[in-house]
This record gives structure tokens, C-alpha cells and sequence, in this order.
């Protein structure tokens, strides 16, 4: 699989991420397990035309399975855990269902990345016209609201939430934020997205 310089900048930025996911939980990064290999080939076989940042993220990790019983390392980030590669096609199905109940006409490719206990979703959007975003999905809603303007501003974000602090780890070792600077810092960066300024 030929590498382009934009999963080449993603997969280093998702890599930034672990890193610093591993500074507050040393255990985390390990239990995603690897990714080489299987997790590649098994995207490719679920998603015909894998985009870049799925890449990335399949080419280093497996995910977190819905079974993982230790709270503080089920969350990629507060709220949401990474799909299991094993469970991504049974993730796509719930995803598709939720946008055919709620009647999505958007149009484009719709995929999972991080989702939830309740079937909400962070998913990768991409428009007709080639736009990639990264798109909030709640299950009770069905709108796909623009959190991060593109696959780079996802991990760039998420990376600059470490570094400024947004995340910490609570009393009980579970990941949590600090939603004001959460706001502040999203917005800031993804400053055409509507998540951050609702």
C-alpha cells in the first residue's frame, strides 16, 4: 500500500497522539494493540476505498473492543472509544441504520472512527466534492455536525489538547476535560467547524 504524504502526516500525528496519550496512561497505547498487517487488511476488505486517515490509524493500532473492562483505558478520548478493527463492520452497520432512521441525505461517505456505549459517533465525513471533515453523529439526532475541518485538524486538535492541558485524568484514573478550554482550543483551530461555537 503506496503511502502519500498526507497519511504520512497523519499517521505521524496519530502517533504524536499515542504518545501523549501515554505520558497520562502508560498502559493505553498497549492496548490497542498492533495494527501492522491485519488490521490493515481487514479495513481494506470492509471499506472499499480506505481513506488516509483510517490508514494511519489501522496501520499502527487494532483499537479498543467493546469488551475492554478496564475504565481507564476504554477511552481514545473522553466519552469515546477507538473501534475495534473486529467490530468495525458491525459498527458501519449501526451507523448506517442510525442515518436511514433519521432520513441523512447528505450525500458523500459517511465512516465510524470513535463511538460509544449510547451509539454515538465521531465519524470521518467525506463531501461529493472530495471535502474530508470530521463529523459528530449522535444517535438521537442524526445530524453529522462538523467538529474538526479535516482528518489533519482531528489529530492536530487532539494532540494540542494534551499538550494544553484539556485533558487530565480524574480522581479515579479516568480521562476527562476541561470543557471550557475544550471550546476554546477546538475553535481555534478548526475555526470553520459549528461544534465548537453552538
Amino acid at each position: 500500500m503506496h503511502k502519500s504524504s498526507a497519511t504520512e502526516s497523519l499517521t505521524r500525528l496519530f502517533q504524536e497522539y499515542l504518545e501523549l496519550s501515554a505520558r497520562l496512561r502508560p498502559g493505553y497505547t498497549a492496548s490497542l494493540g498492533s495494527g501492522q498487517g491485519e488490521a490493515q487488511l481487514a479495513i481494506s476488505g470492509i471499506v472499499p476505498d480506505v481513506p488516509e486517515l483510517l490508514q494511519a490509524i489501522y496501520s499502527q493500532v487494532s483499537g479498543t473492543g467493546s469488551d475492554e473492562e478496564d475504565p481507564s483505558l476504554i477511552e481514545f478520548i473522553p466519552g469515546y472509544r477507538l473501534i475495534h478493527i473486529q467490530e468495525y463492520a458491525q459498527e458501519i452497520k449501526v451507523l448506517e441504520s442510525i442515518l436511514k432512521e433519521k432520513g441523512y441525505s447528505g450525500g458523500g461517505t459517511v465512516l465510524p472512527v470513535l463511538t460509544n456505549y449510547g451509539s454515538d459517533f465521531i465519524c470521518y465525513y467525506q463531501s461529493e466534492d472530495g471535502t474530508e471533515q470530521i463529523c459528530d453523529l449522535l444517535h438521537d439526532y442524526g445530524d453529522l455536525v462538523v467538529m474538526y475541518d479535516s482528518p489533519e485538524k482531528f489529530l492536530e486538535t487532539l494532540c494540542e489538547f494534551y499538550k494544553q492541558e484539556v485533558y487530565f485524568l480524574d480522581e479515579e484514573g479516568y480521562l476527562d476535560c476541561d470543557l471550557v478550554l475544550e471550546g476554546e482550543v477546538g475553535a481555534a483551530l478548526n475555526p470553520s467547524a459549528n461544534y465548537w461555537s453552538e
